[in-house]
């Protein structure tokens, strides 16, 4: 059993291809069954895949020995990983994808708000101005209805503003609530998977995908316990999106060149 190399999806692609190194969009399908649509990971045989072939295509030496050796520690960390494990690596890089966009989400939302209130309080000030203005206006005996329909028309803006603060804050508040419950389910994972587990598939990975960490120990190291206390399941995305962008830059460079 290997790590995300399903490649099923693109048989009938690469039948019409077999002669050429993939075009852009076959890559990007190569990369949409190598890590999906997101971060999951699928499993499939241990079989000769497609993929396999696409890099026996790739024309420098190099190139094709770096990514065979890739291939090959893929399968062996898969090889590594019971089923029930794998599904739960799986689920564990879905939720670390949610808990990336909900903190996205938080950021925006915490952004807005700021930007709502201090336009809230320059409303206020205006309609303080207005009433100082409509006051005096009274008291020298003219005419102050324009006054009176500009503060109407800035107290309803004021009263929209404030709404909007009001939903921003419920948006804050149920996506600090999604956030702790991402965090909660990744917890248990974690411990379902094993710690030392999904620290030991983070380094490797992180090690496959940047080989200069590899000279680092101490460095690596740090960076590893770090995310084992937060998400250690964002690591591994990270390792997997550099593999992924190394693999499609390889490819579009010998598509250009083959051309």
């Amino acid at each position: 059993m290997s790590i995300e190399l399903d490649t099923s999806r693109l048989s009938a692609s690469f039948q019409t291809q077999s002669q050429d190194i993939a075009s852009g969009e076959t890559a990007g399908k190569v990369l949409s069954a190598l890590f999906g649509k997101g971060s999951s990971v699928t499993v499939t045989s241990g079989a000769r895949t497609d993929l396999e072939a696409l890099v026996e295509k790739l024309r420098n030496e190099n190139e094709r020995a770096k990514f065979s050796v890739l291939l090959t520690s893929l399968a062996a960390i898969g090889q590594s990983l019971t089923d029930t494990q794998k599904r739960t690596l799986e689920q564990g890089l879905a939720l670390s994808e949610k808990l990336e966009a909900l903190t996205q989400s938080l950021e925006g939302y915490a952004e807005s708000l700021a930007k709502d209130k201090a336009e809230a309080i320059l409303l206020q000030a205006k309609i303080d101005s207005l009433q100082k203005q409509i006051d005096q206006a009274v008291q020298d005996g003219k005419d102050h209805n324009e006054l009176v329909a500009e503060q109407k028309r800035v107290r309803a803006e004021l009263e929209a503003k404030e709404q909007a603060v009001a939903d921003t804050q419920g948006k804050i508040e149920t996506a600090k609530n999604e956030i702790a419950s991402a965090k909660s389910q990744i917890s248990v994972l974690i411990s379902s998977l094993g710690e030392n587990t999904v620290k030991t598939i983070a380094n490797e990975l992180a090690t496959l995908s940047d080989p200069e960490k590899a000279l680092r120990p101490a460095e690596a190291e740090k960076e590893a316990q770090k995310d084992a206390e937060t998400d250690p399941f964002a690591a591994i995305r990270d390792s997997l999106g550099r593999i992924e962008r190394d693999i499609r830059e390889t490819i579009e460079e010998n598509r250009v060149e083959t051309v």
